[in-house]
């Protein structure tokens, strides 16, 4: 999903960023084409007067939410950051730690990051919150049918 960003001496550009995955980073992009990469997280932007300007990508929350911009020293946020309380919910899968392991880790990490994609989503309150305990539940069952499965094998 991308945002839409708005900056002074940009009008009539569309400017969206767009946050990073599991494999990838987070993007910006300029007339829905992505803008030039610059050195480290910086991209170039080219304003309307045809001044350059780089612009940094400020992670937020180890990665996981939409990047915060760095243009000038100033910085911008894109959209308002996950309450606390989100952020316990769509974390709950990341328990597994406790049972599994580096692999119970890893399998949480994964749910956390499609939960934090699913509560940035355009659905209504209630349907992200199914969806979110749907995949978090399924994880969790799914870690516990593998662990079982495996149990013959390991001992």
């Amino acid at each position: 999903m991308r945002y839409p960003v708005h900056l002074e001496g940009f009008e009539g550009q569309t400017l969206e960023v767009q946050p990073g995955g599991l494999f990838s980073g987070p993007k910006v992009f300029v007339n829905h084409q992505p803008a030039p990469r610059g050195k480290g997280r910086e991209v170039l932007l080219r304003r309307n007067d045809g001044t350059s300007i780089a612009v940094r990508l400020k992670p937020s929350v180890f990665g996981l939410d939409v990047p915060q911009l760095v243009v000038e020293g100033k910085t911008i946020r894109v959209i308002d950051p996950l309450k606390w309380y989100v952020w316990v919910w769509i974390a709950l899968p990341l328990l597994l730690v406790f049972v599994g392991g580096a692999l119970g880790g890893i399998v949480g990490a994964l749910a956390l990051t499609t939960n934090a994609k699913i509560v940035r989503s355009k659905m209504n309150g209630l349907a992200k919150f199914t969806l979110t305990a749907v995949v978090s539940l399924l994880v969790a069952a799914a870690f516990v049918a593998v662990v079982v499965a495996l149990g013959g094998y390991l001992k």
